[in-house]
């Protein structure tokens, strides 16, 4: 398309919402985007899909369930599928098609507050019950209960440095 002030030349079109918010895509192009898999964020996704799977994998192994063990499941396991979802998104560049004209460094950075934040609460829920069930049950599901709360305090402290490094990248620091 001619750009009418300078006849001869060519409008140049806003590059890609992907390109502007340094997602580490390369155009418009789907494909596997090798620069996000090994930027920190595609690390971090990496980190926070095996800290949040070992999570629920080891609370869904004990025996019965409770109202404090269901919301810790619910945490872990939605939480899981969205940063699956994140990372297909940003490391097959499908971001750079999905056509709006947003930064995504801020959806991002809020939904990893807000995951930080709800495995803090749901990961002290059943690391309270753990004091519980001292008395009550055998070491096994006890210590699973443990580790359990243990990789959800983890993963709470992924997701605060995914945070963080979404707002670094937001206000031009990274």
């Amino acid at each position: 398309m001619a750009d009418p002030e300078n006849q001869g030349t060519t409008a140049q079109s806003d590059p890609a919402p992907a390109e502007k918010s340094g997602s580490g895509g390369s155009g418009g192009d789907i494909g596997l985007s090798m620069v996000y898999i090994m930027s920190i964020p595609g690390i971090l996704k990496i980190v926070e899909f095996f800290t949040l799977m070992i999570a629920f994998s080891l609370g869904a192994d004990l025996p019965g369930t409770w109202g404090r063990m269901k919301f810790f499941l619910f945490v872990a396991i939605t939480s899981w599928i969205i940063v699956i979802a994140v990372f297909v998104l940003f490391a097959l560049n499908i971001i750079s098609r999905i056509n709006l004209n947003i930064d995504w460094n801020i959806p991002v950075f809020i939904f990893a507050i807000v995951v930080a934040v709800l495995l803090l609460i749901s990961s002290s829920l059943i690391a309270d019950n753990a004091e519980d069930w001292k008395a009550f049950s055998g070491f096994s599901s006890l210590d699973k209960l443990r580790a359990a709360a243990a990789f959800g305090f983890i993963s709470m402290f992924v997701f605060i440095g995914d945070a963080v490094v979404h707002f670094l990248k937001y206000n031009g620091q990274m």
